[in-house]
């Protein structure tokens, strides 16, 4: 038995998963150490002038990437000579430069007639380094060829690196700026360090491309990209509205109470993970059966989770002042609303992910999660404009309950079908 273990430990799949639960432990802890700390030292109006940049170029980050971490990862997976690999590699960086290209020129109009005080524009532009970093990205070719430690060992060293120059050199409000540049080195020196192990471990190399190559990987990548990009504005349209609506401050401390959520369903995501394959086999053999096991499942862990939800809202104030500060915790009260938007939102990973993707009913999915996606625009537009920052806590959790609402009449017509 001791001798399977240690085989299985040694198996690729395994070690991959133990360096991506590995990052993504890093990746919790390092906010946690990190945002208290800046969040004071910068106080609410330049933490929302940082936040504002960030969510503006965390846009352009997703279009920069088009997509090819699946897109290309399933290609390289299939085909991994030499040859393609070089093809590919080329093709996406000479891709991703196109890209890059049109989202500077979008930037300079869209400053243009923005019109934001300088340092705004500073921030901006110190954060769209991240850009850069996007474009050299080869998280794709790790995955694909199953190295995926080196995506954990890359990232992990940089941050460390950026972390340590945070804490030495971010000493006031006065270094947004060096703050915003540390932010956005950390990609950029983890691709850089990636980009060098790929060439020294695959010998890759640039290889000549056609306009008609480039634009064929584009195509591929469309479906995936338009997806992942709704999935940005679903997350990201609350602090983009804040932003033109509301101060500066609003926009930070908002920013600022939302991380405790979105940290919190981290411990969700590898659970639905895990679960997504056993549903889908169970899926196969029946619809009822496969979905009467993601009900029986739900029901322990949506109690699991409601525990926590209730807690963190109980002493709101508290962990609020605790982890970003008193200026925080006077808006503490939106944490409340946010909270139940998580615990919707996993109730919504039963009905839709599990149970409709997980039936092989996309369509039906894409459909409903779409509807949401239109509804979360209007509802922060309308909900910020009449209550600034409480109507951005609101809103996720409004288009959140219609989604639920969706998903479950999909799913029990489906059930009327399979009957």
């Amino acid at each position: 038995m001791l001798k399977s273990i240690k085989n299985k430990l040694k198996s690729k799949t395994v070690n991959n998963g133990i360096w991506m639960y590995l990052l993504q432990l890093f990746n919790t802890v390092i906010p946690l150490v990190t945002l208290p700390y800046v969040t004071r030292i910068l106080g609410t109006s330049k933490y929302g002038v940082f936040s504002a940049s960030f969510n503006l170029v965390s846009y352009l980050q997703v279009i920069v990437e088009y997509g090819f971490a699946m897109s290309a990862t399933r290609e390289i997976a299939i085909k991994r000579n030499k040859k393609n690999i070089n093809k590919l590699f080329s093709t996406i960086l000479y891709a991703r430069l196109l890209l890059l290209a049109a989202c500077i020129i979008f930037s300079i109009i869209y400053l243009y007639f923005w019109h934001p005080d300088f340092i705004q524009i500073l921030s901006y532009w110190m954060l769209m380094i991240m850009l850069l970093a996007t474009t050299i990205q080869e998280n794709w070719l790790f995955q694909g060829l199953e190295d995926m430690k080196y995506i954990a060992i890359t990232n992990i060293i940089a941050r460390t690196i950026t972390m340590i120059l945070i804490f030495c050199y971010v000493k006031g409000i006065d270094d947004l700026l060096i703050y915003c540049y540390l932010y956005a080195i950390a990609p950029l020196i983890s691709n850089l360090l990636g980009l060098g192990i790929a060439k020294r471990k695959y010998n890759i190399s640039f290889v000549k491309v056609n306009y008609t190559e480039i634009f064929s990987e584009l195509k591929n990548g469309w479906y995936i990209f338009t997806t992942q990009f709704t999935s940005k504005v679903f997350g990201a349209i609350g602090v983009t509205f804040l932003t033109f609506f509301d101060t500066s401050s609003t926009v930070g401390i908002f920013s600022a109470i939302q991380k405790i959520p979105n940290t919190l369903i981290l411990m969700w995501n590898p659970i639905s993970t895990i679960l997504f394959p056993v549903v889908s086999k169970k899926m196969k053999i029946s619809f009822l059966q496969g979905k009467k096991f993601v009900l029986k499942v739900r029901k322990r862990l949506l109690v699991l989770f409601l525990i926590p939800t209730i807690i963190f809202s109980l002493f709101s104030y508290q962990i609020v002042k605790i982890a970003f500060g008193i200026n925080y915790a006077t808006k503490s009260y939106w944490l409340i609303p946010l909270l139940l938007w998580l615990f919707v939102s996993i109730d919504n990973n039963f009905w839709g992910v599990q149970i409709l993707l997980g039936s092989g009913h996309d369509k039906q999915y894409s459909l409903c999660f779409m509807i949401s996606v239109v509804a979360t625009i209007i509802f922060n537009l309308i909900f910020i404009k009449i209550w600034g920052g409480s109507g951005a806590a609101w809103a996720p959790l409004a288009s959140e309950l219609l989604l639920d609402i969706l998903l479950i009449r999909s799913v029990k017509k489906i059930e009327v079908v399979n009957d």
